[in-house]
C-alpha cells in the first residue's frame, strides 16, 4: 500500500479542504490539458482574475493570459502559448524556479498523474516560514466525517495523496494519543519501517524508535510542550531535518520534516571560515602589537648606541683641528660600531617579523666574549664620564658560543641599569669568570637597591622598583635580558639592598647546549624590548 488513509476520513472534504488552505499553490490538469482543479493559493500566486477560467479551462488560456501581460517576456504572445502548451504535452516532471515580474519567487513542481494528466505545485519561497503557520491549519484541511461513495472515495483519496507526495517535506499526522493518520511517501523515505509499525499498531513514538532505539518513552503532550524536545536532527543516513510540529484541533499533532543537510553543512563551512579568520586576526594583532612595540621599545634600546654617536660627534667637532688622526679613526670606529650595533638590532627584528613560522633562530656562533665584554664597557664609558667602570675580566673565558648582538645587548642594558640607578656614587664594577661549563659576568653598582620583596617581580616587563621613583625607564631592560639569556640554556641572578647597590650575573653556556627558538609569544616581548 504505497499511501495511508484513515478509513474514518472523507477524501473529498479533505481535498476541498487541501485545495482551500493548503499554502502552496496546486493545479491539476486533465490529459487534455484543461484545468479540473486551481486552489486559491495558485491563483494568488499566479495573480490570475477571478472569473479567467470560467469560459475557458484551458491551460492555453492560462499561458495567454500571463504572455499578453508580460510574464514571458517580450515577443509574440502566441508563439509563447504553443511553446508551452508543446512542452506541457510532454507530461514531462519538472521542478524550477520562476520570479515574477512584481518580484514574487515561486519553486514550480509538476508531476504526471499515473491516470492522466499533471499536478503542479507552486510554492512561494520568498516567505518559506510561512510554512509552520500553514501546517499549522493542516488538520482543517484533514478534517471529514461524511461517508461518500466508494468511487468518490477511492478518486478523491487517490487525487488527495498525489497532491501530498509531490511536496518536497516529510509531512505526518497523528491523533491525540500518536497513532499516524496521514503520512506521505517522503516521511515514510525518512523513516523505511512506518509502514509495517503502524500497521501493527504503533504509534508516532514506536517509528521514531526504529531509526533511533534509544529514544525515551514520553507521552505525545511531550513532542509539543516539552522545550527540550529537539526541533532539528541528524539521522544515521547523515541528513539532518527540522522538525517543525504544530497541535491540530483535536489535539493531535502534523509534523513536517524539513531537509536541511545542505545548510548544515554551508553553516558548518561558514563556521570554519569564521575560525580561520579568528585566527589570522589574532596572529595579525600580535604583529601588529610587535610593530607597535618596535616604536615604543625603539626609545629604550637606541639610548646607548646613539649617545655614543653624538658624544663622538661632538668631540670631533670642538677639537676636529687639534686631534691626531689616529684619535680621529678612533672616534669614528666608534660611531660606525655604533650604527652597526643599531643596524643588527633593526635587521634581528625584521628577520623574525617576516618569519611565516612565527619563531626565530638564535645565532649562535663562537664569539670573543671577552672583548665584547670589554667593547660594552668602553662604549659605555665614553659615554657615561662621570662614571668609572672597573672592570676585572681577565678569568672570563675568551670565547663562547652564543648570539653575539644580543648577549651585547644584554650587557649593555645592565650597565645602562648600573650607571643610571646610581646617582650618588660613581663606581660601577664588572667581574668575568669561568665556572665549570659557564661563563659568569657580574656588574655590581652602589646604587638605590632594589627591596628584598621585589627582587622576583623585576624579570616582569614594565616593572619597575619603588626605588627607582624620579629615575627615567621602561622597566623592559631585565625582562629582555632574562629571556634571551634563558633562550642560551642560561641564567640570570640578582642580589640587592636598597642604599647599598645591586649585583647582576649573567650565566651563559661556554658551549651551546642545543639550538633554541623563540617562539612568537616570546619573541614579540623579547626582541621589543632588544629594538
Amino acid at each position: 500500500m504505497p499511501h495511508f488513509l484513515h478509513e474514518d476520513c472523507d477524501p473529498l472534504v479533505l481535498l476541498k479542504c487541501l485545495a482551500s488552505s493548503v499554502h502552496q499553490g496546486i493545479t491539476v490538469i486533465d490529459k487534455d490539458l484543461n484545468l479540473v482543479m486551481l486552489n486559491q493559493t495558485a491563483r494568488e500566486l499566479l495573480d490570475l482574475p477571478p472569473d479567467l477560467l470560467d469560459d475557458d479551462p484551458s491551460l492555453a488560456n492560462v499561458f495567454r493570459y500571463n504572455a499578453q501581460r508580460g510574464d514571458y517576456g517580450p515577443g509574440d504572445p502566441e508563439q509563447q502559448v504553443a511553446k508551452r502548451i508543446d512542452l506541457a504535452k510532454q507530461f514531462v516532471a519538472h521542478d524550477f524556479i520562476r520570479e515574477r515580474l512584481d518580484g514574487t519567487v515561486l519553486r514550480v513542481q509538476g508531476s504526471p498523474m499515473d491516470n492522466g494528466g499533471f499536478v503542479t505545485i507552486y510554492t512561494d519561497v520568498t516567505q518559506e516560514k510561512r510554512q509552520e503557520e500553514e501546517l499549522r491549519n493542516a488538520r482543517q484541511r484533514l478534517e471529514g466525517t461524511l461517508t461518500q461513495r466508494d468511487i468518490e472515495l477511492k478518486a478523491s483519496r487517490d487525487l488527495m495523496l498525489n497532491t501530498l507526495n509531490t511536496i518536497s517535506d516529510g509531512v505526518g499526522v497523528t491523533d491525540k494519543d500518536g497513532y499516524p493518520m496521514l503520512v506521505n511517501n517522503k516521511l515514510r523515505e525518512i523513516y523505511p519501517e512506518l509502514g509495517r509499525t503502524t500497521e501493527e499498531g504503533g504509534t508516532i513514538l514506536d517509528v521514531i524508535r526504529t531509526v533511533f532505539p534509544e529514544e525515551p518513552d514520553r507521552p505525545i503532550d511531550n513532542f509539543l510542550d516539552d522545550p527540550d524536545m529537539w526541533t532539528e536532527r541528524e539521522f544515521p543516513d547523515g541528513k539532518w531535518y527540522k522538525i517543525t510540529r504544530a497541535r491540530t484541533v483535536d489535539q493531535g499533532m502534523i509534523s513536517v520534516y524539513s531537509d536541511v543537510t545542505s545548510y548544515k553543512r554551508q553553516n558548518d563551512v561558514l563556521r570554519n571560515h569564521t575560525d580561520e579568520l579568528v585566527r589570522l586576526l589574532g596572529r595579525e594583532k600580535k604583529l601588529t602589537g610587535i610593530q607597535r612595540e618596535f616604536v615604543s621599545m625603539a626609545s629604550h634600546e637606541f639610548r646607548t648606541p646613539l649617545a655614543i654617536i653624538d658624544s663622538n660627534a661632538q668631540r670631533l667637532k670642538r677639537r676636529i683641528d687639534k686631534l691626531e688622526p689616529d684619535v680621529v679613526l678612533e672616534r669614528v670606529e666608534r660611531i660606525r660600531e655604533s650604527v652597526e650595533r643599531m643596524q643588527y638590532l633593526i635587521h634581528r627584528f625584521l628577520d623574525f617579523s617576516q618569519s611565516q613560522s612565527g619563531e626565530m633562530e638564535l645565532e649562535i656562533k663562537s664569539a670573543p666574549l671577552r672583548r665584547l665584554v670589554e667593547t660594552v664597557c668602553s662604549h659605555h664609558q665614553s659615554v657615561a664620564k662621570k662614571f668609572k667602570i672597573h672592570a676585572d675580566i681577565d678569568d672570563l673565558p675568551e670565547t663562547a658560543e652564543i648570539d653575539r648582538g644580543l648577549v651585547e645587548q644584554c650587557l649593555s642594558n645592565i650597565l645602562s641599569n648600573a650607571i643610571k640607578y646610581s646617582p650618588e656614587r660613581n663606581d660601577i664594577y664588572v667581574s668575568g669568570r669561568e665556572d665549570k661549563d659557564y661563563a659568569v659576568i657580574s656588574v655590581r653598582d652602589e646604587g638605590v637597591g632594589i627591596p628584598e620583596e621585589e627582587i622576583p617581580k623585576i624579570f616582569n616587563r614594565y616593572f619597575r622598583a619603588s626605588t627607582s621613583s624620579g629615575i627615567a625607564g621602561t622597566g623592559i631592560g631585565l625582562n629582555m635580558t632574562e629571556m634571551i639569556v634563558s633562550k642560551h640554556s642560561g641564567k640570570v641572578e640578582v642580589e640587592s639592598q636598597v642604599g647599598e647597590g645591586t649585583t647582576v650575573t649573567l650565566k651563559l653556556p661556554i658551549k651551546a647546549k642545543r639550538k633554541k627558538k623563540m617562539s612568537e609569544v616570546q619573541i614579540s616581548g623579547e626582541l621589543a624590548g632588544v629594538i
